[in-house]
């Protein structure tokens, strides 16, 4: 029986529904033109009756108390307690139990010691929760679980069902007179409050936002607008995107400010080099991805503001090479999956289910947290057996009624039937599931096993030797031939051997094949370009893509660019005039290219117990920069003359020059270059 604890209170929670919560929550805010238009995928809640439990012996006299955000009470004994009442114990054992009910948000409780005792009874380690549903719901049953808890929550006055960010006053650089009114500009994108004062008496003033100047300026169509009431001297809007603001001020003078809302994340990841624009590309990129790491990683913050599961995989691997921030790789990994029974793919789209269960297993690869993947193991399986309930007669995952199949915005990919693009990440997401069952001492044979079936029929159905490229599919007979999955061929190990370098020539430098026009699945073409030893070509890529988009006066990154467009239409997307993200999270790759493949940093084996650094400057004249590691971090500085490496943990080596040469906790490495 645990003793009496009384360090660190905390709020708790059933785990799992704070981040469902706050899911839920988010995906109901999302505005177009005076409507709020919810996400149109099942949306879970969290449970809104549970107990809590702790038994504890405590030798001296003690106190406990507690509070909690809805209703309920505290029972020891025979005896209950009102909330916020409080209960002074005598030396002895005590089982107490915690009801907790919120019917229209999250149950959760602070205990707390109050009065006259020295010592407390504290929402330390060692409380359970059950959710009382079915027999393991009982009070009796093995339904019981650790309490859910996060480390923003350690104050009695904390809410966990207001997420905590922080503010920061920012002032528009400009402002002109508009017919009607003033426009404002802020900048650059951002995301916050905007706070009217000193308001002089008189009608509503109508409010427009944009992401653009074109967008605030086009009152009739500006996809997000608002007003500030009649006759206030203050007024405060709720948080939104934008970088300017038209205001039809009725005449009434007033200031305008925001308050910038963000997450306080720290930027562990950093890069310079030679070339001022790839500075400058890095430098917005990390801008554009901090603007999108909230609640949960987003798609956007203008638009939709949804979390998306195969937007979050790539900012996953884009967090760990900028912030290695773990917690909002978890509470997103949570959100996505909600609560059993699974009735549809994540966003109903099936690549992003795949992506879902290969992010488990890529975030232990970077982190070694086990705990996470035995957590979220019971929510893996069930979505395991759904997506293996639904493959085709010939075990392979085809779209069915009421499925999305995205693989990317690309009008060119052939759809019919099942996808090689699907195949592959299905193989790679069982393959994933094989890796983390056994980490948790579960047999993940079967999962390998479809794994390898996969592979080893892809060639049979997929591969045209005639075109020397995978195709899109083979149920229609038209043999299409996209990037897709030859990307996926390579960068998941399907292609071998000489069709590497087959698929590089006859579809990677082929410009008769459909160029990719967003940045979603830029990423993985220049994964492929980079991890094929074609850096100088990525690079170029990268300068000339998201350098176009710096050319054009973007402030962050966009969820699509077409070069050969012009304004207004490269605002346009879905048949809507402002439909397009100007600050999407995919739009930031740069970050996890550049430290993974030109500062070279990867792990070799799980959380960086080893890991290689291999510096290639793809044509950079020199490069310097910081990659975060598990515990740690490593300083990499290369030029054409020499390199340096500092890791401040054991296990690296630096590859370099044809040498592997090992890195000494702490201890600089420089080698110069041999010709």
């Amino acid at each position: 029986m645990p003793k009496l604890q009384t360090p660190n209170p905390r709020w708790m929670w059933y785990p799992g529904d704070f981040e469902i919560h706050h899911s839920l929550k988010l995906h109901c805010r999302r505005e177009e033109r005076g409507f709020i238009w919810p996400a149109f995928w099942k949306l879970d809640d969290c449970w809104h009756n549970v107990i809590f439990r702790k038994k504890v012996q405590i030798n001296h006299p003690a106190t406990i108390k507690v509070s909690g955000t809805g209703v309920g009470y505290l029972e020891i004994g025979t005896k209950r307690y009102h909330y916020n009442e409080t209960a002074i114990l005598t030396p002895g054992e005590y089982s107490l139990l915690v009801m907790a009910v919120k019917m229209d948000g999250l149950p959760a409780i602070f205990v707390a010691g109050g009065g006259p005792c020295k010592d407390a009874i504290t929402s330390a380690d060692g409380w359970e929760v059950t959710h009382l549903i079915g027999e393991t719901g009982r009070l009796d049953g093995p339904g019981w679980k650790p309490v859910g808890h996060n480390t923003m929550y350690m104050c009695e006055n904390d809410n966990p069902e207001i997420f905590k960010f922080e503010y920061e006053t920012i002032k528009p650089i400009a402002q002109r007179k508009i017919d009607e009114g003033i426009l404002y500009d802020f900048g650059r994108q951002t995301f916050g409050k905007l706070v009217f004062e000193n308001i002089a008496p008189g009608p509503a003033m109508q409010v427009f936002y944009g992401e653009s100047e074109t967008e605030a300026l086009d009152t009739a169509l500006s996809y997000i607008s608002d007003q500030v009431p009649e006759n206030v001297s203050d007024y405060t809007m709720i948080p939104r995107a934008f970088r300017y603001i038209a205001v039809k001020d009725a005449g009434r003078s007033h200031t305008l400010t925001a308050d910038y809302e963000f997450l306080p994340l720290e930027y562990n990841g950093k890069f310079q080099c030679s070339d001022e624009m790839l500075n400058r590309i890095w430098d917005v990129a990390a801008y554009t991805f901090h603007l999108n790491s909230r609640e949960f990683f987003l798609d956007g913050i203008k638009r939709d503001r949804w979390v998306w599961s195969g937007d979050a995989y790539q900012s996953y691997l884009i967090n760990y090479y900028l912030f290695f921030d773990r917690d909002i790789v978890k509470r997103t990994t949570i959100a996505l999956r909600g609560k059993d029974p699974v009735e549809q793919h994540i966003n109903t789209i099936m690549d992003y289910t795949f992506y879902w269960i290969i992010g488990v297993a890529d975030y232990y690869r970077f982190t070694g947290d086990v705990a996470f993947v035995g957590e979220i193991w019971p929510k893996m399986k069930t979505m395991l057996d759904f997506i293996l309930s639904r493959l085709n007669s010939d075990g392979l995952a085809e779209g069915l009624p009421g499925d999305w199949i995205f693989i990317d915005w690309h009008t060119y990919l052939d759809k019919t039937g099942p996808l090689c693009a699907e195949q592959m990440l299905l193989a790679r997401a069982l393959e994933s599931a094989a890796v983390c069952a056994g980490l948790i001492g579960q047999d993940g044979s079967l999962y390998q096993a479809k794994a390898d079936e996969l592979r080893n029929t892809l060639d049979i159905l997929y591969w045209d030797k005639k075109q020397g490229a995978y195709i899109d599919s083979f149920a229609s007979g038209g043999f299409n031939v996209t990037r897709h999955a030859n990307i996926f061929a390579i960068l998941h190990g399907f292609a071998k051997g000489d069709k590497v370098q087959t698929i590089i020539d006859k579809v990677l430098k082929n410009d008769a094949i459909p160029q990719i026009t967003t940045p979603y699945f830029k990423f993985y073409e220049l994964e492929v370009l980079c991890a094929t030893g074609e850096t100088q070509a990525a690079l170029n890529i990268m300068l000339d893509y998201w350098g176009g988009m710096l050319n054009l006066g973007a402030t962050s990154f966009w969820e699509e660019y077409d070069p050969t467009q012009d304004f207004p239409e490269h605002y346009a997307m879905y048949g809507d005039k402002y439909g397009k993200s100007l600050c999407h999270a995919w739009g930031a790759s740069p970050i996890y290219l550049l430290g993974r493949y030109f500062l070279g940093v990867s792990p070799t084996s799980d959380a960086y117990e080893t890991f290689d650094v291999v510096p290639n400057l793809g044509g950079l004249e020199w490069m310097e920069g910081v990659v975060p590691v598990s515990g740690g971090e490593v300083n990499v500085y290369a030029s054409k003359t020499c390199v340096k490496v500092c890791a401040s943990v054991p296990g690296g080596t630096l590859v370099w020059n044809g040498e592997r040469i090992p890195l000494p906790q702490g201890v600089m490495v420089e080698r110069s270059y041999k010709a």
